[in-house]
């Protein structure tokens, strides 16, 4: 669900859609109050383009990928879960290798006859970028720069061209 549309500051057909939005939106009719965002951002679009383009933000998804964490060992462990009634309950505790927790169960198998265990496995996992962002792709008001120059907003030295709009806030194009 989107934001409804704000009206532009001192514009008279703004201030007449907004009220007919609040007006529908009184009496719980939901189809008028969406007819009037519709209204309001068909008559922004055509009337208040520049304003819009100066507000709008946009995200951009970066794909991350999700690996193991070499810096910190797994954990594997074991729990023993037999029993008529109720379970054994007896653990292995935290290892550092499969093996180990194997051999746990092989020798608590033989003092018991207990056949059935829930293993667990644990580790850390650690989010990285891609590789563009870990060499040092710009973020942040450069990475606005940047795409400003990628859309040909800027020059390669990054002055404004004539009529550009810039999507970083509070840069103001410098008189020539």
């Amino acid at each position: 669900m989107s934001r409804p549309p704000v009206p532009a500051p001192g514009c008279a057909t703004c201030t007449d859609l907004a009220g007919r939005r609040e007006a529908a939106r009184a009496r719980f009719d939901h189809s008028a109050e969406t007819d009037a965002n519709v209204l309001m951002r068909q008559h922004q679009g055509r009337e208040h383009l520049e304003t819009l383009r100066k507000t709008r933000r946009v995200f951009r998804y970066v794909p991350f990928t999700i690996v193991q964490d070499a810096t910190a060992e797994p954990e594997y462990a074991t729990r023993c879960v037999s029993g008529d009634e109720s379970e054994c309950g007896a653990e292995s505790g935290a290892r550092s290798h499969p093996a180990d927790v194997e051999e746990w169960q092989r020798k608590h198998t033989q003092d018991t006859r207990h056949t059935r265990y829930r293993r667990t496995f644990a580790d850390y996992a650690v989010m990285e970028p891609p590789d563009g962002i870990a060499a040092g792709l710009p973020t942040g008001p450069d990475l606005a720069l940047a795409s400003n120059r990628r859309q040909g907003l800027t020059t390669p030295q990054g002055t404004p061209r004539d009529g550009a709009h810039f999507r970083m806030r509070g840069h103001q194009p410098q008189e020539a």
